[in-house]
């Protein structure tokens, strides 16, 4: 079940006054839409009721100053009207603006503006010869809005068309709904699907331990056995996940159901979401301490994307430096050694 409507929310959440005011003058800006499963989490967790509700923030000038509808340009390096190229090696389709929650930080918020839309036949078969015609290409990113809420013969012909093009080694499909709704991850026919097409990967999106539940679990296992396998993608967001303490738990909590934690994204500079921006230090330091309590395999890499489309930067703490012949380096617990350069 979908809930939009301000009375439904009531039925479930307590809001606040101010909450109540948001509602009236940020939901005709940018909307507001959940799922009943998240819409339930939210009672219970003050991170995700951040993420879920609107606030008077996101349409606050001073507070959005700054802030760009499309700060990653990926408009301008469209090469269909779907498809996005800029990696010489990668692609993005954004195959449909349509997500069944509204996640407040969301990098796109500017197409919550449009009309629902979803990537035609016509344009599947276009974005497909342009890959066929740029054989370098062999990572595609298929993203929205919800990819996986796509009809489900459409997504099999994207998939299949993908799996046919043999210079395409891998494809990657940007999800959100083993965390917002995961029982809808668990259709036969969808899971089928991922199946047969063979190079698919998943990239899904929890922010926050309390995401991780027991049905989020078993979506990622379903994946997992269809031959998917589970990255995670997290977007350090303030108020909601930007302490060490939080982002450990969630990273073990994710390793546990063998869910690779890949990104942890620097807050992208857009509008209606600067609000959630951190500065780029912080973001070091937790990488930083991250280090000193968890194996490298549950930390995901740091990155910035370069606004204007300069495309995704890693970052990692500084824990090495070079003077003369010889590196100093900084181990996980603080101490120094140093090796020649040899």
């Amino acid at each position: 079940m979908i809930v939009r409507e301000l009375e439904r929310v009531r039925e479930l959440l307590h809001l606040t006054p101010e909450e109540e005011k948001a509602f009236k003058e940020v939901v005709p800006v940018y909307p507001f839409s959940s799922t009943l499963y998240y819409l339930k989490l939210a009672v219970g967790s003050s991170p995700v009721r951040k993420m879920l509700l609107p606030s008077l923030k996101e349409i606050d000038g001073e507070v959005q100053k700054g802030g760009l509808d499309d700060p990653l340009n990926e408009e301008g390096d469209k090469k269909t009207p779907f498809l996005t190229h800029r990696y010489p090696d990668r692609v993005l389709i954004v195959t449909t603006n349509y997500c069944p929650v509204l996640c407040r930080y969301c990098m796109r918020k500017r197409n919550w503006k449009k009309g629902t839309f979803v990537i035609p036949d016509e344009e599947i078969e276009s974005a497909l010869s342009y890959i066929r015609n740029n054989p370098r290409i062999r990572d595609v990113l298929i993203s929205g809005g919800e990819p996986l809420f796509l009809p489900l013969e459409k997504l099999e012909r994207l998939l299949t068309g993908l799996k046919r093009i043999e210079t395409v080694e891998v494809v990657r499909i940007g999800t959100r709904l083993p965390v917002v709704e995961p029982q809808k991850v668990l259709r036969r026919e969808l899971l089928e699907i991922i199946e047969k097409a063979e190079k698919v990967w998943i990239n899904t999106h929890f922010n926050h331990p309390d995401e991780v539940t027991a049905e989020a679990r078993e979506a990622c296992l379903a994946l997992l056995k269809a031959g998917a396998p589970v990255n995670n993608q997290t977007v350090l967001l303030k108020g909601v996940n930007d302490s060490v303490e939080t982002l450990e738990e969630l990273f073990r909590s994710l390793q546990k159901i063998k869910v690779r934690p890949y990104y942890l994204f620097h807050c992208d500079p857009v509008r209606g979401v600067m609000h959630f921006s951190t500065p780029i230090t912080k973001g070091l330091e937790i990488v930083r301490e991250l280090f000193r309590r968890i194996s490298p395999l549950a930390i995901p890499y740091y990155a910035v994307d370069g606004p204007g489309g300069y495309g995704k930067v890693p970052m990692l703490p500084q824990r090495f430096k070079k003077e003369g012949e010889y590196y100093t380096f900084e181990s996980y617990d603080g101490r120094t050694f140093t090796m020649a350069d040899r």
